[in-house]
């Protein structure tokens, strides 16, 4: 099933309820997702060339143990890479062919919740967005090229976290225990990746 085949299946309201359950949205959030679900009915979907398929997946959270998050990626069938998909125009999000053990597991209104929270990423408009991506696209080109003239000026991690105001503190002790709670983290949620994209 496409992505806009499951958004037929579902109802704003059913949307919105878990959109208010998992995110801290403003009041005016409801109009603006709503905006969000009417326009993507609307629109005639473009095919999406790279060949992702859409996944939505709850895994516990690398940086805040016991706290659980959605994941929202593209896969595609011959590699195990999970692909951002924030870059995608909207017409392109539709044509995704959503991996069915996602909307057995978390439900399909659940499923489009947390598609709608990723694809706004750049805005609550589909030409806004097509004009953010655009934009990003450039200013990603220029990088590049500030990289390929060896223009591009360098920060180290240790300049980045003073400017930041980042101090690390901890212990060895603490970043030990840290380490062996992200690999813990990280195995479990492997596990559940590869339950439900297998």
């Amino acid at each position: 099933m496409t992505f806009k085949e499951l958004l037929k299946t579902v109802t704003f309201d059913d949307v919105w309820t878990e959109l208010d359950k998992e995110y801290s949205l403003k009041d005016e959030a409801f109009e603006a997702y709503l905006r969000v679900f009417n326009q993507l009915e609307e629109l005639t979907p473009e095919p999406n060339h790279d060949g992702f398929r859409l996944a939505v997946v709850k895994v516990e959270d690398e940086f805040k143990p016991g706290k659980f998050v959605y994941d929202v990626f593209g896969i595609k069938s011959e590699d195990k890479e999970h692909y951002a998909l924030e870059m995608l125009p909207w017409k392109e999000w539709l044509s995704l062919i959503v991996v069915e053990k996602c909307t057995e597991t978390y439900g399909s209104a659940t499923v489009v919740a947390h598609s709608l929270y990723e694809l706004t990423f750049f805005g609550y408009d589909a030409v806004d967005v097509e004009a953010g991506i655009e934009k990003e696209f450039e200013i990603l080109k220029e990088r590049q090229e500030e990289i390929e003239n060896d223009t591009a000026k360098y920060v180290s991690w240790d300049e980045l976290c003073k400017e930041l105001g980042y101090v690390d503190d901890l212990t060895e002790e603490e970043k030990e225990l840290e380490r062996k709670q992200f690999k813990r983290i990280m195995a479990e949620n492997k596990r559940v990746y590869e339950m439900l994209l297998s």
